[in-house]
């Protein structure tokens, strides 16, 4: 069966606490006729009559009397809705600024489960440009530059430390990969300061020097990343990153050796005794998230 119109409750629900459609009429500020229609209407919906009319005078029948507690405890527990609703304040949105990478590889994946504990907490996110300084306004920043603006606290989330990965479709495709020396055979994917690292990467290994000539470079590690997902080559994984996909069967590691890096990822949010409440949100989930175990 079908709810019936509001109107037409709220118009019973007058008249049956009144004893009188006049009554009802003058507290809803409509013709006693609108309020006869819209009790009509509900007799009709429901198939039994709610009052007896003798004259003037209207009196609930059983079935009346039975609705009436019934519509007067739908209607008060629907102003206590409102109450509610109008009461709370408005939560502001949770504006978080930074890194690219960090935000398309760690943080959208797990931002589900915070939309999940926290569904009235709004997100705006924006990805920063390198070395362009934080706006204003920004509740939470997350970058890699180890620069600390003035007036903010940063906190380490993830240390710096890369191994190399691929697809195992690539792996599959390229030429055998059985030590480190072979990569002069194979295609390295690169981003900016990632030619360095491949070089101390290999040197760590105590492997014998080979050219490594064979290299894709991209403008960001983000697009290194996805290639690497894609078998386009080998990508410098980033420790802390790649372990959902390892899990899941979309990289492997060909080779054991981690190189730690100097640097990592930070967040930082305004220096001050008291956080605003969906900072202090924020930052004691990502904290959660990052624990051991």
């Amino acid at each position: 069966m079908r709810l019936p119109p509001l109107n037409a409750v709220r118009s019973f629900e007058a008249a049956g606490r009144h004893a009188s459609f006049t009554r009802a009429a003058a507290e809803l500020h409509v013709t006693p006729g609108a309020i006869s229609r819209q009790i009509a209407k509900l007799e009709a919906e429901l198939g039994v009559r709610l009052f007896d009319r003798t004259g003037a005078e209207v009196r609930l029948t059983p079935e009346g009397d039975r609705f009436l507690a019934a519509a007067r405890d739908a209607l008060d527990r629907l102003r206590a809705g409102m109450r509610e609703v109008a009461a709370r304040p408005l939560v502001p949105p949770l504006h978080i600024w930074g890194s690219r990478f960090f935000i398309r590889i760690w943080l959208l994946p797990r931002l589900p489960a915070f939309h999940a504990q926290h569904p009235e907490q709004e997100v705006m996110i924006s990805t920063a440009m390198p070395g362009a300084p934080p706006p204003e306004e920004v509740d939470i920043v997350i970058t890699s530059t180890g620069t600390v603006p003035p007036g903010m606290r940063a906190r380490r989330l993830i240390p710096r430390a890369v191994v190399p990965v691929c697809s195992p479709d690539y792996l599959r495709a390229a030429p055998p990969l059985p030590r480190p020396e072979a990569l002069e055979h194979h295609t390295l994917l690169q981003s900016p300061g990632d030619a360095a690292d491949w070089q101390r990467w290999y040197g760590r290994t105590g492997a014998p020097p080979v050219p490594l000539p064979r290299r894709i470079g991209f403008t960001s590690a983000d697009i290194a990343y996805s290639a690497a997902l894609d078998g386009l080559g080998l990508a410098l994984g980033r420790v802390g990153f790649i372990e959902a996909d390892l899990q899941a069967g979309r990289l492997v590691c060909p080779f054991d050796t981690v190189l730690p890096c100097a640097g990592g990822f930070d967040m930082m949010h305004a220096e001050t005794t008291k956080l605003p409440p969906r900072v202090a949100l924020f930052r004691d989930w990502i904290l959660g998230q990052l624990a051991p175990g």
